[in-house]
């Protein structure tokens, strides 16, 4: 109750926000300066590899996608209590910790066959930067935002990028037909481009890695 500053990265359960089923009542009536919900693009759904923005049509397809969608909508059902809320959706998230050069290294990394599939990434660094930014801010309530780097493209290019990058050979490339994880498969139902332009005209924000070269060097310069 004596907090100003609220993170919330907990992700829905079956549709259900945990922080706002168990502490609604109490967020109601805090003195918040800035309460930040981090939800991801999945929400938009699948634009056949079209621009989007957060002012595109949200169209979730898988279940995960359809959580963050309902759980957005019982966060600005609470922030118009007068709760100063913003909502930043993410996209794909790599860092130091988790990224292709330690799938490569441990031998599960996969080539998916899907040249036209488009996806957004974003180094958790820029995440955090454009989080510390946004406290400078005043919130501007229920306003929505992506997270996401200025070069999506296909798995493809930065598998053949990190194989390069490793002086590994790349295996022998598989169809999303024979994908056995269902995680992965929800994966290749999406395909869009996320348009990051909203973050950097808001925050005055310059990438730290605008695209995977620059997240994947650094990585590889460091911890490989």
């Amino acid at each position: 109750k004596d907090y100003e500053y609220i993170l919330i990265s907990i992700p829905p359960k079956n549709g259900t926000d945990i922080v706002i089923k168990n502490f609604q009542n109490i967020l109601k009536n805090l003195n918040l300066s800035w309460i930040t919900y981090l939800s991801a693009t999945s929400v938009y759904g699948d634009h056949n590899g079209e621009w989007v923005n957060e002012n595109s049509k949200v169209k979730p397809l898988t279940e995960n996608a359809k959580s963050r969608l309902a759980a957005e909508k019982l966060w600005i059902n609470l922030a118009k209590k007068k709760l100063p809320l913003q909502i930043f959706r993410l996209s794909g998230i790599y860092s130091q910790e988790r990224n292709i050069l330690k799938k490569i290294k441990t031998g599960s990394h996969r080539i998916i066959n899907s040249p036209k599939h488009f996806f957004s990434r974003i180094h958790v660094e820029d995440i955090s930067n454009v989080l510390k930014l946004s406290l400078k801010k005043n919130i501007i309530p229920g306003e929505i935002y992506n997270v996401s780097d200025d070069y999506p493209c296909s798995n493809i290019e930065v598998a053949n990028y990190a194989y390069d990058l490793m002086k590994i050979s790349k295996p022998k490339m598989i169809e999303v037909s024979e994908i056995e994880s269902e995680m992965l498969k929800n994966f290749y139902k999406d395909s869009k481009k996320v348009s990051n332009n909203k973050i950097k005209e808001r925050f005055s924000y310059k990438l730290k890695f605008p695209t995977y070269k620059e997240g994947l060097r650094n990585i590889i310069n460091h911890n490989i």
